[in-house]
């Protein structure tokens, strides 16, 4: 009997699983393969049971994915997935577990079942209804032999205006959820949260989802005829004392821009000092090119002196330049993900000279690499995405004794897996003693506010977070629709924002 380690619950042995996922063939989506997958990776036996004949799909939702194509969108995988070749599972004898991604009620017999749970209902089309009136819908695994249902968890929605891209990232969550579900199964757990979840599908939605593909076009000629586009900036101000990580609220005011040439914007502030100077990085991306460089400018006694000038080009897009002294040298960790590369540069003649040192990772795409020391080991933290799926909801560690590496994946990645509190947001801090961390609020969108999360534990069992505050943009404190990146050196307190401006 192959033994497997299940996520949640590290060093508890599992047994392995039949497992029985039952799947209507008018609601087969892509994801359900990738399902599918995961579970055999993880050593369970899986077998497929075709059940025709579960709850309609609407046609709205047929009708806006036709829309989506028309304006050239690429085929999104809720569009359906043959399974021809599949033959159902044979034999009578039930299985250990059941995951039901019919959308059909459940029977009142005692197999066990998982299902996907999408916006407090059983079926996609609740999320396609909270999608479209301008919703981000959240997804959870029910379980039947729990009597609530887990935390939901809020998902990166990498286009929320688009509905089929979106269900693509919903489903590669929920992939993921399921099978983490599954191992806990496996190890005589259940899957269950503290508060229970009305699951009966309710007028509200249904009535939603009849006005979906009205709600959808009435969205597209909104978003034509605003045009308006993300504009980031930085924000700079002096702050030996009554710093965010100090108060964990925002200031009443005294912050100063860093000037741009509207040719361009600047965001992920990162400050170092060296020799009695300090200096300000950013990331520096220009609108005629389109792919971001690192750039830097000095924070005198006046503020900055000049423009920032670029220190580090690529030819991938490069933007979060972590910045930071070890080992008698100044190193950076720019994010350069579409290279699938985590790169190390070492400072050859600060700041205006770097070279590259080592690769730390390959083959991944990793957002925003962030690097502690805690307990004698150093720790990197970063976002991971995938073809399906957004990166700003899902944080991955790994672990080294040495800088350069070899670096090791941490065993229950991804440590955290929801939009609120996962992707990196600036440089780790220590608060009374505690290991505490900057995280992007991505539940609303792509920067919308920045968490403040206390570390409860950090080592290789497993990885906790306590989220104390968030801070949202809007207020008197920082104007605008974005906050996503804190950090602070030598008295300079810095942090970016987002808001909006014609293309």
């Amino acid at each position: 009997m192959l033994r497997i380690r299940p996520w949640g619950l590290r060093g508890v042995a599992a047994r392995t699983l039949d497992i029985r996922l039952a799947i209507d063939p008018a609601r087969a989506r892509l994801w359900h393969r990738a399902l599918a997958d995961a579970l055999r990776r993880r050593g369970h036996r899986v077998a497929i049971a075709l059940r025709p004949g579960g709850p309609r799909p609407p046609a709205a939702i047929g009708l806006i994915l036709a829309l989506e194509g028309l304006t050239g969108a690429r085929r999104s995988g809720a569009s359906g997935c043959p399974w021809d070749d599949v033959q159902p599972c044979g034999g009578d004898a039930p299985p250990d577990l059941e995951i039901d991604l019919t959308g059909g009620a459940w029977d009142a017999a005692p197999l066990r079942r998982l299902a996907p749970v999408y916006a407090g209902a059983l079926i996609e089309e609740a999320a396609v209804a909270e999608l479209t009136s301008g919703g981000r819908p959240l997804i959870g695994v029910r379980d039947s032999h729990a009597a609530h249902t887990p935390a939901m968890m809020h998902p990166g929605l990498d286009a929320p205006h688009r509905i089929g891209r979106s269900l693509d990232n919903l489903g590669a969550r929920l992939a993921v959820l399921l099978a983490r579900a599954a191992d806990a199964v496996a190890a005589g757990g259940v899957t269950a949260g503290a508060a229970p979840l009305d699951l009966t599908p309710t007028a509200a939605w249904r009535g939603g989802l009849a006005l979906a593909p009205l709600r959808y076009a009435l969205n597209r000629v909104l978003r034509a005829l605003a045009r308006g586009a993300p504009h980031w900036h930085v924000g700079w101000r002096r702050a030996s004392a009554g710093r965010i990580q100090d108060t964990l609220a925002l200031p009443a005011g005294g912050w100063s821009v860093l000037p741009d040439d509207g040719a361009r914007f600047y965001a992920d502030p990162f400050v170092f000092a060296q020799d009695g100077r300090t200096w300000l990085f950013v990331e520096d991306l220009p609108y005629a090119t389109g792919r971001a460089l690192i750039s830097a400018v000095e924070i005198g006694p006046d503020g900055p002196v000049g423009a920032p000038t670029p220190v580090l080009e690529r030819d991938v897009h490069l933007s979060y330049p972590f910045v930071f002294a070890r080992d008698g040298q100044i190193w950076m960790i720019p994010e350069s993900a579409g290279s699938a590369t985590v790169d190390l540069y070492r400072a050859e003649a600060f700041p205006h000279r770097w070279v590259h040192h080592a690769t730390l990772l390959s083959g991944i795409e990793v957002g925003d690499a962030t690097i502690v020391e805690e307990a004698g080991r150093l720790w990197m933290f970063g976002s991971v995405g995938g073809s399906e799926s957004s990166s700003w909801d899902a944080l991955h560690i790994w672990s080294s004794d040495r800088l350069e590496g070899p670096w090791q994946p941490h065993g229950r990645n991804p440590v955290v897996l929801d939009a609120l509190g996962a992707r990196p947001a600036g440089a780790f801090f220590r608060r009374d003693g505690a290991l505490w961390r900057p995280a992007q609020d991505c539940a609303a969108g792509y920067g919308a506010g920045l968490a403040l999360c206390r570390v409860m534990q950090l080592d290789d069992d497993g990885f906790a977070q306590k989220i104390e505050t968030v801070l949202a943009a809007g207020g008197p404190g920082w104007p605008g629709t974005g906050l996503h990146t804190l950090n602070w050196a030598a008295g300079i307190e810095v942090i970016d924002g987002c808001r909006t401006r014609n293309r």
